[in-house]
């Protein structure tokens, strides 16, 4: 340290300072004991200049001051003044003050400020006016939580601009701004409170420093260049947050309360965009597009959909937040700027601990495939989660310890002083722009009324709520501090309140409360009633054969495995030695020609690269130096970005993530995949609540592909089946295509079909059941000449003579592929299989023109390997009725109903198979 600043010496003691001691212990006997750096430390600390051996100060009580500070630091939180109300006890405390370390005012008073902090030095004359002004700073109504931080450079970036006191002072511009905000947020809710009685908004009030908060996120971004901010948030406050962040009209949200038609009130500049899907949802799920200048540049803001599922949609804004800062067109690899756009996240207090989405979405937050760049979290801590106190619903001090996990800063604000809440979102956002790092802010407030306010709170929480009922709420509190330190006039702040409830009575009094728009039918829009047609999607020799020669061309000195180098070069045999394409080939070549058409591929999951069955190989490695290799990210003429990343072990946030990403970049292929299809059951509330009804509740659309590996192959009940009646059951309207393909050629026109309606009206997502054992089957494996012609086929039938055939089994994936087997085993003209191909929507039409030009069907047996309960059969059943002729019989064959997909022992999965295959070959 030596001829440097004082300032630079560490951040904090912490896990250091019994090192520290130790070294003080060895100076104060010999100051030559110790390295010249802490020679000059210790110096200074001793006598508050240069270097003096003969310091003559008590060195036990220079200990304790050290101790004192790293206390107050790290535990002063403990004690901070954040809770407006219904303040905690706490027991067994740290030693936060003087007396605990049996120091006086006096001794302090003899020893540097610099001692405390060398921030210090010019606001302290001595150790004690230090100690006191840190004790303010860490246990004021901003409490901090930055000691559990890793890296030395974040920590001492955040002490520095924690203890230099950089923040400037409101104006009284700023001042009389934030009493406007705060009488808009809460005149808002009391107007709705006494004009509708009774009707759901979950309010803000409590934590109404929130919006005012996300106005100075805006502003800062603006300052910043950022011109995208993607905001995710439950229920909780959304109705007030769309009405003065997002500027969502007075008239459009009393519309949505008294069931009038809220477009009429839609801006005609187009500055506002809302969706709504034909089933509609409830208006504190619904999200919007705000296009604005208001603080200085052009910005984008964005509320994001959501369900009742609290935290479920904070992945979905993170990929969102990425697809924006991405360039994805004309480029072989993404190019990221994390300047591009920012995640706003704001979260419960009993949700943000208590949904492991959380832990999962923190999780990306440092991932090459994943980071925004840093997240602002924002946690609306009302202190009650539903009617739960928090110590029954957390094993935490507070809500925000998992987030130290993560290594993220924790500050801690109460709700009550606004304008502590404002400098905290500065040091967040300083935070973020510095280091791309997350930043949480637990915004300490309390609920006015209960989970609803048709709930009586007082039932479960009493205590609670006897001091809510005794509190004055934010506006008035805020502006008769105002009034009392000379800033306005109590009539000026009379008159403040009096226009804002002024503006929201002219804007309900516009509103004809006799205009009821009720549309019972809600039917689907047209585009998604046509649905998908089967478009011509070949692709010539000449483009594949180069396109493959590209993909086995490595950079000068890259070295292969070995055995892995022979298996990529028997993927020149189907275009030298009329070879077959096999699964992971079939796809490299389907991606190759999307990107060479203009679409971005981007490609997740857990082993995803290699591929979980060792067949993709679309990232390779140098067997010498490790040193990895993307072939489709060199193609000479690819329009777009192709991108492949394997995922942590998360399936919810990176499900979450991916459709987020595919919402906002609807241009792109959005791949992710399970490393077992049965991986996706931790993601069922994605496919649940977004993917297959967001556009029927929202009127957001994704062309999100789902690959989910399923077939019964003896693995046991886990790795048999990726549930596929779940997607069956949950397909209507033609919300979704849902595919178990045995070609890899129609698997290689699946995906270019999926492209081709990319960012079109008829886009949808894609779920398909992906094999396992047919990946390297050549039954599946098709010729080059398969990809060169033709289009998807919902239905694979080969040639029959359609008197001889007696029977026809349907049958779908790998079953199909055993029966195709055994029939090529042993022909029966009797038998004609149809190898069911697309599932959702299913192909009545193509089924029923084969069984229209059979005259001699006596029955349709449809076989699948799941249970009777499980599987298709409860979904075809019904349908295979209408389409059978009279007198013709519809069988089942499968297993018979069971509580687990499938038996454990692979030797009786054989036997149980073959029974199937067995009986299915009967007549």
């Amino acid at each position: 340290m030596k001829g440097k600043n004082l300032e630079e010496a560490p951040a904090r003691f912490g896990a250091n300072l019994g090192y520290l001691l130790e070294m003080y212990d060895l100076y104060a006997q010999n100051p030559t004991s110790v390295t010249e750096e802490l020679q000059e430390l210790f110096s200074t600390i001793s006598t508050g200049q240069s270097y003096s051996p003969a310091s003559g100060v008590d060195s036990e009580k220079v200990k304790s001051v050290m101790r004192l500070v790293d206390n107050i630091r790290q535990y002063g939180h403990l004690t901070a003044d954040i809770y407006p109300l219904y303040k905690p006890k706490r027991e067994n405390l740290p030693k936060l003050t003087i007396e605990d370390f049996n120091l006086t005012k006096e001794e302090l008073e003899k020893l540097p400020a610099s001692l405390v902090s060398a921030h210090f030095e010019e606001q302290a004359g001595n150790a004690y006016e230090a100690v006191m002004q840190l004790m303010k700073i860490y246990q004021g109504t901003i409490a901090y939580e930055v000691s559990h931080i890793n890296n030395t450079e974040e920590r001492d970036w955040l002490k520095k601009m924690i203890e230099s006191n950089d923040v400037k002072a409101h104006s009284k511009e700023e001042k009389v701004a934030l009493l406007k905000s705060l009488a808009q947020v809460e005149g808002f809710e009391k107007y709705i409170h006494k004009n509708f009685v009774g009707a759901k908004r979950f309010s803000i009030e409590g934590v109404d420093a929130l919006v005012p908060m996300l106005q100075k996120v805006l502003a800062i971004a603006s300052d910043n260049s950022i011109k995208n901010i993607q905001i995710g948030m439950a229920h909780r406050g959304r109705l007030n947050v769309l009405t003065h962040v997002l500027e969502k009209p007075y008239e459009m949200m009393l519309s949505e309360f008294m069931h009038t038609d809220p477009m009429k009130f839609l801006p005609e500049d187009g500055s506002l965009a809302v969706t709504k899907g034909w089933t509609g949802d409830v208006k504190y799920h619904l999200g919007g597009v705000k296009k604005t200048e208001r603080y200085g540049s052009p910005q984008m803001i964005t509320l994001a959909n959501n369900p009742s599922h609290l935290e479920i949609v904070a992945p979905v804004v993170l990929g969102k937040t990425r697809a924006d800062q991405e360039v994805t067109e004309g480029i072989n690899k993404p190019e990221v700027d994390f300047n591009q756009a920012l995640a706003v996240l704001i979260h419960g207090d009993a949700a943000f601990p208590g949904q492991g989405i959380n832990f999962e979405s923190m999780n990306l937050s440092n991932l090459q495939g994943y980071s925004t760049g840093g997240s602002l979290h924002i946690i609306t801590n009302n202190r009650v989660g539903f009617t739960t106190e928090s110590y029954d619903s957390r094993s935490t001090v507070y809500a925000t310890d998992v987030a130290k996990g993560y290594d993220i800063p924790i500050i801690h604000v109460n709700a009550d002083d606004v304008e502590a809440c404002i400098d905290s979102i500065i040091l967040a956002m300083q935070f973020r722009q510095q280091f791309n790092k997350d930043f949480v802010i637990d915004l300490v407030g309390y609920r006015r009324y209960g989970h609803n306010e048709m709930d009586e709170p007082s039932v479960t929480n009493p205590m609670l709520y006897k001091e809510v009922k005794g509190h004055p709420s934010i506006e008035i509190k805020y502006g008769k501090e105002l009034i009392a330190e000379g800033t306005i006039t109590e009539e000026e702040m009379n008159e403040i309140f009096r226009q804002t409830e002024e503006t929201i009575r002219t804007a309900h009094n516009a509103i004809d409360k006799n205009e009821k728009v009720l549309d019972a039918e809600m039917a689907m829009p047209e585009a998604v009633k046509m649905g998908q047609d089967n478009i011509d999607t070949s692709v010539a020799l000449d483009r594949l054969t180069k396109l493959n020669e590209e993909m086995q061309q490595y950079p000068e000195g890259f070295t292969l495995f070995n055995k892995l180098s022979k298996i990529l070069e028997r993927r020149n045999d189907p275009f030298t030695k009329n070879g077959l394409i096999d699964w992971g080939h079939a796809e490299l070549l389907a991606f190759g020609t999307i990107i060479e058409d203009g679409h971005p591929v981007r490609l997740t999951g857990q082993d995803s690269e290699r591929g979980t069955f060792a067949q993709r190989h679309a990232v390779l490695s140098d067997e010498n130096t490790g040193e990895k290799y993307i072939p489709l990210q060199h193609l000479l003429d690819s329009k777009a970005s192709f991108d492949i990343h394997n995922s942590p072990l998360s399936e919810a946030a990176v499900v979450g993530f991916e459709y987020g990403y595919n919402v906002e970049n609807k241009n792109a292929m959005t791949v992710w995949e399970a490393q077992y299809g049965d991986f996706s059951n931790m993601s069922q509330m994605i496919f649940d609540n977004f993917v297959s009804s967001a556009n029927a509740k929202w009127g957001e659309t994704t062309g999100l592909t789902l690959l989910l590996p399923h077939a019964y192959e003896g693995q046991g009940p886990e790795h048999s089946s990726a549930r596929l009646e779940r997607y069956l059951q949950l397909g209507a309207e033609n919300n979704w295509t849902v595919a178990n393909v045995t070609s890899t050629a129609n698997y290689f026109h699946l995906l270019r079909r999926q492209a081709h309606y990319l960012n079109t009206d008829n886009m949808r997502p894609l779920v398909v059941m992906t094999p396992k054992s047919l990946l390297r089957n050549n039954f599946v494996s098709d010729q080059v000449e398969a990809f060169t012609t033709g289009s998807f086929r919902p239905i694979i039938v080969d040639s029959y003579k359609k008197s001889k055939v007696k029977k026809v089994l349907i049958a779908s994936g790998k079953v199909a592929i055993d029966l195709y087997t055994e029939l090529q085993k042993t022909p029966n003209e009797e038998i004609l299989l149809v190898r069911l191909e697309q599932l959702y929507p299913l192909p009545a039409e193509e089924i029923k023109a084969v069984l229209n030009d059979l005259k001699g069907v006596k029955e349709i047996g449809f076989v699948q390997e799941e249970p009777e309960n499980q599987g298709s059969w409860k979904y075809i059943y019904p349908q295979l009725e209408e389409l059978a002729a009279e007198n013709t019989t519809i069988t089942y064959y499968g297993r018979i109903k069971r509580s687990s997909p499938s038996e454990g022992d692979n030797e009786i999965h054989k036997l149980v198979q073959a029974q199937i295959i067995q009986d299915a070959l009967t007549i």
